[in-house]
């Protein structure tokens, strides 16, 4: 592998592994200005969103991290949402 797809690989299992939950997302259609809205309140929510995620990286992380029953859901334009906390639904309302 690559250089730059092993460091992918590593920034994405950091994630997963520091982050209680996580959240896989399929943006196709969703407009620049309604994405960073959700980033937004993502943020506020102690959450965060990467622009995307290579799926074919992501699922070698996803493997890593434990998570591997994930792979068919892995296709299209992706993004994962994770965070330092449990969300609370009641927030950024």
């Amino acid at each position: 592998m690559r250089p730059e797809k092993q460091n992918l690989t590593k920034e994405y299992l950091t994630r997963l592994n520091a982050s209680p939950f996580f959240i896989v997302v399929d943006y196709k259609g969703l407009h620049v200005g309604h994405w960073t809205e959700l980033r937004k309140r993502l943020i506020k929510a102690g959450a965060e969103a990467p622009c995307s995620v290579k799926n074919s990286i992501f699922r070698i992380a996803a493997k890593e991290a434990g998570v591997a029953r994930l792979n068919g859901a892995l296709a299209g334009q992706l993004a994962v949402i994770t965070g330092r906390r449990n969300i609370d639904s009641r927030q950024g309302r």
